[in-house]
C-alpha cells in the first residue's frame, strides 16, 4: 500500500521528523487562502502514487496572489494515467544541502537497510550508479534498532559533525522506528533538506506499508486513497495486482512465478497488462475472481496463467479459470502452467474449458506456446 507524499509527512511528524508547512486542497478555490496562510510563495505539488510527478510538470512555483491560477491548471492534469484531484501547498523551502535518508527491505536478502547520502534530491539509483562511495548502507537486525551512538557514527560518514551530525542522527532513529512499527517497505526521504538557519526538513516522503500488515495497523479512516478501481478490487479479493500498460495477462501463484513470466514477455517483444500474484491458498473462489479481475481490462486479449501448488491442491483454482471463462461471450486466449499438487486432475479441467496446458517445468514454454496461439488467431 503505497501512500501519497501528505500521508506520508502525517506519519512522519507524528514520529518527530520535521517536515515543511502545508495544507492539502481538492479545489482551486482553496489555494489562495492555502498559500496565504503559509507565505509569500508556496510549493504546488500534486499528490499521485507514482514518481515522475516533477518531470512531469506536476510541481509548481507560486507567489501566494497566483496559487489559484496553477492550482487549476494542476487539477486538470492526469499523470501517468492517474488523475489529480488532490494538492499539497508547501511553504517554498531553501535547502542549503540536499541529502537522502530511506529504510528498505531488501527483496533479495530479506534485510531491511538503512540508506543514507549526503547527495539527495535524485534518484538514489543514480547516485549509486554514478558515486558508490555517496551511498552508506547499514542492515539492521528488526528485532533491535541500532543505538544511537551506532546511527552517529554512521551518519557521521557523510561529513557531519556538531548539531546537524545530531539532529540527522535522531531522524535516522525515528524514521527507523517508524518503519518498524508500521511495517513499512519503504520509508525514504529524498530530499532531507538542511536549511542555512539550521534546520532539517523532509521535503518528501515515499510510503509503502506491507499490505500483509494492514489487519493490524488499523490506520484510523481512510489513510490512503485508492486511485485505480481495479486495484481496489484486488485488494477486497486477497491478491496483490498492479495494472500495466500491456495486453496479455499473468496470473501467478507466487511474485517469483509473475516476475519471471513478465520478463519472459517482455523479451519476447511482449508487454504484460498487469502483475497479479494470488499467494499460495489456491481456491477456485480465488482464481474464478482473479481472472475475472485481469479480464476487466479492457485491453486484455491473451492470459497466461503460472501455478505450483504445494499443500493445496490446484485443481480447484483451474475451475474457478473454466467457471469464469464459461461465463465470456467471448473469453480470451488462455494458457495454462500448473505443478504440483494433483496436477494431473488440473491439467484435465483447464482442457476441459478450452485452456491450452503446458506440463513442461520451464515458464518458458508456457510463454512460447501462448505466441504460438497468437500467431494462429491473427485475422487474416
Amino acid at each position: 500500500m503505497k501512500l501519497l507524499e501528505y500521508q506520508g509527512k502525517k506519519l512522519f511528524e507524528e514520529n518527530g521528523i520535521p517536515v515543511p508547512g502545508g495544507r492539502v486542497i481538492s479545489g482551486a478555490d482553496e489555494a489562495f487562502e492555502a498559500a496565504s496562510s503559509l507565505g509569500t510563495e508556496v510549493a504546488l505539488k500534486v499528490q499521485v502514487p507514482v514518481g515522475g510527478r516533477g518531470k512531469a510538470g506536476g510541481i509548481k512555483l507560486a507567489a501566494a496572489d497566483k496559487a489559484k491560477d496553477e492550482a487549476e491548471k494542476l487539477l486538470a492534469m492526469e499523470i501517468k494515467g492517474f488523475p489529480v484531484d488532490k494538492l499539497l501547498v508547501e511553504e517554498k523551502i531553501e535547502a542549503a544541502q540536499e541529502l537522502y535518508l530511506g529504510v528498505v527491505v531488501d527483496t533479495d536478502s530479506g534485510n531491511v537497510i538503512l540508506l543514507f547520502s549526503p547527495t539527495g534530491g535524485v534518484d538514489i539509483e543514480q547516485v549509486a550508479a554514478e558515486s558508490p562511495d555517496q551511498v552508506f548502507r547499514l542492515t539492521v537486525d528488526p528485532f533491535a534498532i541500532p543505538p544511537r551512538y551506532r546511527l552517529r557514527y554512521f551518519i557521521r560518514q557523510g561529513g557531519f559533525r556538531g548539531k546537524i551530525l545530531e539532529k540527522l542522527t535522531g531522524i535516522a532513529q525515528n524514521l527507523l522506528q517508524l518503519a518498524f512499527n508500521r511495517d513499512l517497505l519503504i520509508a525514504e526521504i529524498n530530499p532531507l533538506m538542511i536549511l542555512a538557519d539550521g534546520r532539517v526538513l523532509a521535503g518528501d516522503a515515499k510510503v509503502e506499508v506491507d499490505d500483509n500488515a494492514l489487519f493490524r495497523q488499523q490506520f484510523e479512516g481512510k489513510f490512503w486513497e485508492e486511485q485505480d478501481e481495479l486495484e481496489k478490487e484486488a485488494r477486497e479479493i486477497g491478491v496483490t495486482y498492479v495494472k500495466l500498460d500491456g495486453n496479455i495477462g499473468v496470473i501467478a501463484s507466487g511474485a517469483g512465478l509473475a516476475m519471471t513470466t513478465m520478463d519472459l514477455l517482455e523479451e519476447a517483444g511482449y508487454s504484460p497488462a498487469n502483475f497479479l500474484e494470488t499467494g499460495g491458498g489456491i481456491t477456485e473462489d480465488l482464481l474464478y475472481h482473479s481472472f475475472k479481475l485481469v479480464c476487466k481490462n479492457k485491453g486484455v486479449h491473451s492470459v497466461i496463467i503460472n501455478l505450483y501448488g504445494g499443500v493445496n491442491p490446484i485443481e480447484k483454482g483451474a475451475k474457478g479459470v473454466v467457471r469464469a471463462m464459461g461465463e465470456m461471450t467471448d473469453p480470451p486466449v488462455v494458457v495454462a502452467k500448473a505443478l504440483g499438487n494433483k496436477q494431473e486432475e488440473c491439467w484435465e479441467v483447464f482442457k476441459s474449458g478450452g485452456v491450452a496446458v503446458v506440463t513442461e517445468v520451464g515458464t518458458e514454454a508456457a510463454v512460447k506456446e501462448l505466441l504460438a496461439l497468437l500467431d494462429e488467431n491473427k485475422p487474416a
